[in-house]
Order: structure tokens, then sequence, then C-alpha cells
């Protein structure tokens, strides 16, 4: 990209007239070129000046300068604390801001609030389920519990408060997380353990509240009545038409759905602890794990797998990561994928929880490098993945040496998408519209609610049905259709990168973008052709922990 045209985008972009295949190919040259930032940077402290100049002369920016600031540029001195929180941003590559308002003190906050802190939304977390069926809602565990209120159909569930209260409930069961000291109850039972900095926790129902003083108490719910059990400690119950009561260990009452109190008492609910239903879904997890290793050993006989890498948690210390997809049964001309050669990159849990059993990639450098030879018609690339942040413009997951013709590159992008390409051998004799084509964008699965999250990603280029497809979880996310004259019949990948992307070995400069990925990874697979739904899907289901 030429000086002049940098210009003309930079123009655009803060004028907010910028295609979006325009902002991408500068936010590309931003996150490389140091001296593109510092063009930037300029320009933006210039436009930011402007706008200042501009403003009604009532509150004229000169009154808010340094009285030591000179003429010119240098009363733009007083922009030096922004420009440069949004300099370490850029370089960090957060969204650009491309949009102007018609007061330069609008202008300025949204640049601020473009590089602020991440948020998210909850005061839960789910920490478990056992053969849970949702009702319109889609929680895996380790993820926000939603607001509003939930219907859980059928199965238990583990949630965890912000505040510190562990509570089973089971379905069929319609309630709300309020905040994380109160829980709204329209039906259902639920066990809540109330440790001493949650103490006055309650849970509201038709009839009244339930307020802990301490430990453990049950509750079921129904149109009718709301019967309440300590298991142990006190409790307070809070009708709303009748005198506070106390119930102690082993007490129980029923409250009536108009608020008074019932003439018979309660029966403790038959539901197990936070603890119990921890242990249970330990053992379940150690039957369904043995069973995925059972799979995975026939998986590894398919004769379109060319590789298959996972870490041993018992191998001493080694920077060799074993290609295990087997030789037995294939054709003389299939070649598969060398061993890997692990750089940087640290020994982490696994989804498993077997510590030694991923990856972590957040090291600066972190790879591991493969070679994968020969050509393929079509390609599936499918891996565990533990995501931390997206915090750079690109982020790798499978990368070739720098970007030839007919090679692939799969990352994610910093806004939630996953980038899937093959570049055409021919890409020269293409317009600039039909090279940006040859990018697949997902649509955006990735927010800061899935930080520390095991998820499968998948993506299948499919040459017989001329269509790209993005899977997360064993679900179709995108599909994308391949024109003719993008399609890649030949696929070759050679010397490549997980997790990182690697320019040509024989380079001699030292410097280089910053792709690899924060995260970890436990399981990574490279299939010569397409896959089917079903079959992306049955691997999931197969090598998802915490299926039921």
């Amino acid at each position: 990209m030429t000086s002049q045209e940098q210009s003309t985008l930079m123009d655009a972009m803060l004028d907010g007239e910028i295609s979006e295949a325009d902002f991408l190919r500068l936010e590309a040259e931003l996150s490389v070129d140091g001296e593109v930032r510092q063009a930037y940077y300029r320009r933006l402290q210039l436009e930011l000046l402007l706008e200042q100049f501009a403003s009604d002369e009532s509150d004229s920016p000169s009154k808010h300068l340094p009285a030591t600031a000179g003429p010119g540029i240098r009363r733009g001195a007083w922009l030096a604390g922004i420009l440069m929180t949004i300099a370490a941003a850029l370089i960090g590559i957060v969204a650009l801001p491309m949009w102007k308002t018609d007061r330069p003190n609008e202008t300025i906050q949204v640049s601020i609030n473009q590089i602020g802190e991440s948020s998210a939304s909850g005061f839960a977390v789910l920490s478990g389920q056992s053969d849970a069926v949702w009702e319109n809602e889609s929680i895996g565990n380790g993820g926000l519990v939603p607001e509003g209120e939930l219907h859980l159909l059928s199965g238990l569930v583990h949630v965890e408060l912000f505040s510190g209260v562990q509570l089973v409930v089971q379905g069929d069961a319609m309630f709300s997380i309020d905040s994380p000291m109160q829980v709204t109850m329209r039906k259902g039972r639920a066990r809540a353990h109330v440790p001493e900095p949650a103490q006055g926790f309650r849970i509201k129902t038709a009839g009244g509240e339930v307020v802990d003083l301490g430990t453990e108490f049950t509750i079921d719910v129904d149109q009718d009545h709301s019967s309440v059990t300590v298991v142990e400690g006190e409790v307070e119950l809070r009708p709303r038409e009748a005198a506070v009561q106390r119930l102690q260990d082993g007490e129980g009452l029923r409250l009536t759905a108009d608020g008074t109190i019932a003439d018979e008492s309660s029966a403790q609910v038959d539901l197990v602890g936070p603890a119990a239903f921890q242990d249970a879904l330990a053992r379940r997890q150690s039957d369904h794990f043995l069973a995925w290793q059972e799979s995975t050993q026939a998986v590894r006989q398919d004769p379109r797998l060319i590789a298959h890498y996972s870490v041993d948690p018992d191998e001493g210390w080694s920077r060799r990561l074993e290609n295990r997809a087997s030789t037995e049964g294939r054709e003389l001309n299939v070649e598969l994928a060398s061993d890997g050669a692990i750089v940087a990159a640290e020994r982490t849990e696994d989804r498993w929880g077997r510590k030694g059993g991923g990856l972590d990639f957040s090291r600066m450098g972190s790879r591991v490098r493969v070679t994968v030879p020969g050509l393929h018609r079509g390609l599936t690339l499918m891996c565990w993945v533990k995501i931390n942040s997206l915090d750079r413009l690109y982020n790798s997951l499978f990368l070739t040496d720098g970007h030839e013709g007919r090679e692939p590159h799969w990352q994610i992008m910093n806004d939630g998408r996953m980038f899937f390409s093959v570049k055409p051998p021919n890409v020269q004799e293409l317009s600039e519209t039909e090279v940006e084509r040859q990018v697949y964008y997902s649509e955006p699965f990735w927010n800061t609610s899935l930080s520390g999250r095991w998820i499968m990603l998948c993506t299948v280029y499919d040459v017989d049905q001329k269509q790209v497809t993005h899977f997360v979880d064993g679900k179709v996310i995108s599909r994308h259709s391949i024109s003719e004259k993008l399609l890649v019949d030949s696929i070759q990948i050679g010397a490549a990168s997980i997790c990182n992307w690697s320019e040509p070995m024989y380079r001699t400069d030292p410097n280089f973008v910053v792709r690899n990925l924060n995260g970890s990874v436990d399981e990574f697979a490279i299939f010569s052709g397409a896959l089917s739904e079903n079959e992306i899907l049955g691997f999931y289901q197969t090598g998802n922990p915490n299926e039921r």
C-alpha cells in the first residue's frame, strides 16, 4: 500500500466513510507497520485539534490549554495522554474509531470507550449439568448464566453465584438469578449451600422469601406452595401475609402461594448438594473419558486423517508432539504429516483435567512446527481450544509459512470471527474484490464470557460442494459458497505452524507480527477431504467432557 493510499484510507476512516474492506486493509497495515501507526497518530491528533478549535467560542479550547503551549501543533500537547492511550491500544490492535460526533468532547470520549476494559453480563456461572435440557437456551459449562427467567425442562444443574452461594437446581424449574444475593423461583426444586460471606442470600417465591442465616436448605416450589426445609444452620421465612418464622436444623414449613403458612410442615427435598453433585459428575466424566479414548483409537484409523496431535500427560519433558494418525491400511500414495516440534509452548491442564495434557501458547513465540506433504482435495481442520482473550488482530490456529497459492490459513479475528482462506494459485489475475472474497469469515462466535472455556472449532473446505463451513461445538455457525474462479481443488500445506504464523525460515529480519494464540490446545486434527456435519457433531459429543 502506497503512502497516498494510506492517507486516503485514513481520511475516509476519520470521516466515517470507509468501507469494511478498506477498513480491514488499513487495520492490517496498522498491525504490522510502526510508521503507519505513527502517521495515524499524527493525523488523529490533528483531527482532534481541529475539532476542538471549531467548537463554540464560548468554550474555546484555548481556555483549557496549558499556559506554556505555543502556537500551531504544539497546542495539541494537552492531547498527549489521550493519544498515548490510543497508541498503546492500537499496538495491541483494538477496533479503531470509525465515526465522529458534532461535539469534539464526545469524539474523544468515544475513542476512550473504544479502548476501555472488556465487559460481560451475569451474576453466576454454570459449573456443571447432568442430563440438563433447557428451553430456548444453550448454556455451556463454565458459561455465565443469562439474565432473565430460565426454564430448565429436566435434569440437574449446579450454579455458582458470585457471592459464593452454591445452588443445585432440578428441572422442571423456572428461575432467575436477580443478583449475586437473590434468586427468584416460580417453580422447581433447589438446594442452596450458603457460605458465611453470603449470609443474607434469599430466594423469592410467590408466597414470600427465604433468607439464609447459614448454611444449607432445600426448597420445592409449585403453583400452590413453597416448601422449605433446613438441612443445616438457620433460615428466616418471610411470608407475605404472616409473621416471620425462624427455622433451624431439620425444621421445615410450607408457604401458600397467597403468602400464608400452610397447616402441614414440609419434608426435606431429596436433592444432592453441590459437593455430591460434582463427585457424581467426576465419576461420569471418568467413564466418558474412557469412551473417548476408545473412539479416538478408531478415528486414528480413518484413511482421511493425515494428522492427529494430542499431548501425552505421562510423557516426561519433550519438545516432540507425536502425530498419532495410524499408517495401517492406507494407500501407498497417502503421506501423513510429520510429528510436531514444540516451540516455547508450555504444558498445561487439558479439557479432561489432566495435568500436562494440553499446550499453552500464550507465551510469546509459542507454536508447534509441522510439515504436511501432498495435495489434498478438500480439507477439514479441527481442534479443542481454550481461549484466554483475543488480544491481537489475528489469533492463529493453523497457518502455512508465508501464504502462497493453494495454501490455507485458519485463525480468529479480534472481533470473534473465524477466518479461513485457501489462496488461489492465480491470485495475480484476480481483481481486488475477488481477492477479498477468498477469505471466508464466520459470524462472531467468541466473546469474553467464553474466556477460559474449552470449545471445539472446526472448518471444512469442501471442493465437491464448493463451500466452506465453520463449526463451533459441533454446530454449523456459517456457510459460504466458493466461486468457480476461487475454487482450489488441490490444497497444499507444506511447512506450517499450529497456533502461530511463521514466515519462511530462511528470512533474516528478526521483527515479526504477534499472532500466537493467547490460549491452550489439547487436540488438533487434519483430514484430507471434507467431513460431514454428522461426523463433526459426533466428534464433539464423544470428545466433550461435559456431554452427558
